[in-house]
């Protein structure tokens, strides 16, 4: 794989404040073969904004800030008290912005339809011309399908958003690539695929940032990739549109394109309420993706996405006392495609759970609480007891 194909183009997820500047040559020369190759209307010429260097982490901030679902402190604080990460999440942040800002050569920005540019001189370089070709991608997306906004609209499932998130990212790769190599058979195809594969594993977190991060950031190249290509070979752009126009609601659709059925949902209503004296942190989807991450933190990694791959529905809720801040508790309601696969499950996580819930309502391991039926497991993690009925006067 050639270095023009660097999973670097990962970082380029920012917006911010800028000023208007011409955009660079290698930008200008590419976007007419990018708007020729997707069918995009002309004009298209997204205009370009100029952003210093040292702008970037406060830029970073003020983005997430945006676009998740809730501030990125208390966010951090969720992904450590359901497991998913180590680390004390007020120093983590500090360095994710630090990974994140270090990645960074230009990007699109959907609400103001403009590339956003960081004034380095790699920007103008030639060889920053395919990173180009992958942001105007993204113009293209929103040109067409609105696909990025759509995108920031999904926040409220994190699944949802990782799977259509990988779709866009891998349309994007395919562009790129067909860009440079726009003779490409499907021996070359193929051997593109291989070689993101190959890099995705040699990327590792840099210190001070947990590995669900890369991980996270590798998983909408990676496999989203494969869906275009996929696509692509299927039936050419016109069945990359339609993957575009209709990007799986789960990664589980995103994985699985031979499944007969959609997935299944799980809805917020069907997890208990939140109990007096206590607050909702966060209410949302870990999907097939976030599952297998999570088991595989404790078990052999192929076991955990081959227990994963049964997923067919999540919901989960984070809660924690008001008086009390310290102390957490999670409501967590998962569906399997089969009785069986749900005891599989049920099995590998009674085993797993109890080390990594050691962080929601410390000191020790939080009172777990199993309910099985059918598909269906729902496991309580320090979750508050139901105040007793009063008695009826006898």
């Amino acid at each position: 794989m050639r270095r023009e194909y660097s999973i670097a183009v990962l970082g380029l997820l920012l917006a911010a404040a800028a000023t208007a500047a011409p955009c660079p040559s290698a930008l200008t020369e590419i976007s007419g073969r990018v708007a020729q190759l997707r069918h995009v209307p002309v004009p298209f010429d997204p205009p370009c904004r100029l952003i210093r260097p040292g702008e970037l982490r406060g830029a970073l901030d003020l983005k997430l800030r945006r676009d998740l679902p809730v501030a990125p402190e208390l966010f951090l604080q969720a992904l450590s008290r359901a497991g998913f990460i180590d680390g004390d999440p007020s120093t983590i942040y500090s360095q994710l912005l630090t990974f994140y800002t270090s990645q960074v050569l230009g990007f699109y920005e959907p609400q103001a339809d403009e590339m956003v540019v960081v004034d380095t001189p790699a920007a103008a370089r030639i060889e920053g011309a395919l990173v180009w070709a992958h942001e105007l991608a993204h113009a293209a997306q929103e040109h067409r399908f609105h696909l990025p906004s759509r995108l920031v609209a999904m926040k409220g499932d994190s699944d949802e958003q990782r799977a259509a998130s990988a779709v866009a990212e891998g349309e994007a790769m395919l562009v790129m690539f067909l860009l440079n190599s726009p003779a490409s058979g499907d021996e070359q195809l193929s051997d593109a695929e291989s070689a993101v594969g190959r890099q995705a594993q040699t990327l590792s977190p840099p210190p001070g940032v947990p590995p669900y991060f890369v991980a996270d950031l590798i998983f909408p190249y990676t496999a989203g990739f494969s869906a275009a290509l996929r696509a692509y070979r299927a039936g050419g752009w016109p069945a990359v549109d339609h993957l575009l126009a209709h990007p799986p609601t789960s990664t589980t659709e995103l994985l699985h394109p031979e499944r007969p059925d959609a997935p299944g949902t799980v809805p917020a209503s069907e997890l208990p309420p939140v109990p007096e004296g206590w607050e909702e942190v966060l209410t949302d989807a870990a999907g097939e993706w976030g599952l297998a991450f999570l088991l595989g933190r404790t078990m052999e990694v192929n076991h955990a996405d081959a227990i994963a791959a049964a997923w067919d529905g999540d919901r989960l809720r984070l809660i924690r006392n008001h008086t009390n801040p310290a102390t957490w508790a999670l409501a967590w309601r998962l569906r399997c495609t089969s009785a069986q696969a749900r005891q599989t499950l049920e099995e590998a996580m009674q085993h797993n759970l109890p080390g990594l819930l050691t962080r929601l309502a410390p000191p020790g391991n939080p009172r777990l609480t199993w309910v099985a039926s059918g598909r269906t497991l729902e496991v309580r993690a320090a979750w508050p007891q139901p105040p007793p009925s009063p008695r009826s006067p006898s």
